[in-house]
Formats: C-alpha cells, sequence, structure tokens
C-alpha cells in the first residue's frame, strides 16, 4: 500500500466513529421531531440551517484570524461537500425507495 496499512483502518475507523456519531444525532432528531409534531420539510429547513451555522463557527473558532475571504471559501468547500451528498444520494435513489418501502410495508404488516 502506498500510503501504509494503518492510514487505511484509521480512516476506516474515523469514518465508523463518524457514522456511530450521525446515526445517534439522527435518532435525537427523528425523537424531537416526532414529539413535537415537526414535519420533514421543516425539519430539513431548520437542519441544514443548523449545518450552516456550526460549519460558519468552526471556521471561525479553527483559525487564527478568521476573514471574510476565509470564510466564502470555507463555504464554498462546504457547498462541494453538500452537492457531493446530494450527488452520492441521487445515485442511491433506487436502493433507498426499495429499501423504504419495504420497510414501510414490514410496519405495515408487523
Amino acid at each position: 500500500m502506498i500510503n501504509g496499512g494503518n492510514d487505511d483502518r484509521e480512516l476506516e475507523s474515523w469514518d465508523d466513529e463518524q457514522e456511530a456519531h450521525a446515526e445517534a444525532l439522527r435518532e435525537h432528531v427523528l425523537d424531537f421531531l416526532d414529539e413535537n409534531e415537526i414535519d420533514e420539510g421543516t425539519a430539513v429547513f431548520g437542519l441544514v440551517h443548523i449545518a450552516l451555522s456550526l460549519a460558519m463557527s468552526g471556521y471561525v473558532m479553527s483559525v487564527d484570524k478568521p476573514s471574510v475571504g476565509g470564510l466564502r471559501m470555507a463555504l464554498d468547500r462546504l457547498g462541494k461537500d453538500f452537492a457531493d451528498i446530494i450527488r452520492d444520494a441521487k445515485k442511491s435513489a433506487e436502493e433507498f425507495l426499495a429499501e423504504t418501502k419495504a420497510a414501510l410495508e414490514e410496519n405495515d404488516e408487523g
């Protein structure tokens, strides 16, 4: 391996940890939405704004001399990351739809 074995294992471990955090956060959010009867459209809009605010604050706290230009570049990178996530979701849309329909049908039967 070019980067050595440890880099791949560390990246995989980091990915697993991020996935676990995302799933825990997802469960908290879904519980909150259910308890407060908040619809998905409102939730998505609010969560995007929260993510944006977190990213902007993260930029300011992570650099010695925050600047408007630096923040704009950080937002450009975030926009590209969001675009990548959406592109991946589009690629797996058929699989997602099939799995979701199957889970809903299973729920109806159970």
